[in-house]
């Protein structure tokens, strides 16, 4: 599991961020949670976070916010 709302403040935090228009979808867990959610984003203005997985990709729980802008900076994670 990952702490939602530390993240969620990390990435409301930057304000290179601010300006953008996205959706970004957090879900606390891989499974259940993210059910209802496609768990790859298929456009760069929405942006998958399903427990430790950022669009289906795992990753550390301290490595997610710098994903996500990654993500949202170059339409994909690198």
């Amino acid at each position: 599991m990952i702490d939602r709302v530390a993240l969620a403040d990390e990435l409301r935090a930057d304000p290179a961020l601010a300006e953008l228009d996205v959706e970004i979808d957090i879900s606390g867990c891989s499974r259940s949670c993210a059910a209802g959610q496609e768990l790859v984003g298929r456009s760069p203005d929405v942006v998958i976070v399903a427990g430790r997985h950022l669009d289906g990709r795992l990753l550390e729980p301290s490595e997610l916010a710098a994903a996500i802008k990654r993500r949202l900076s170059t339409g994909k994670e690198t």
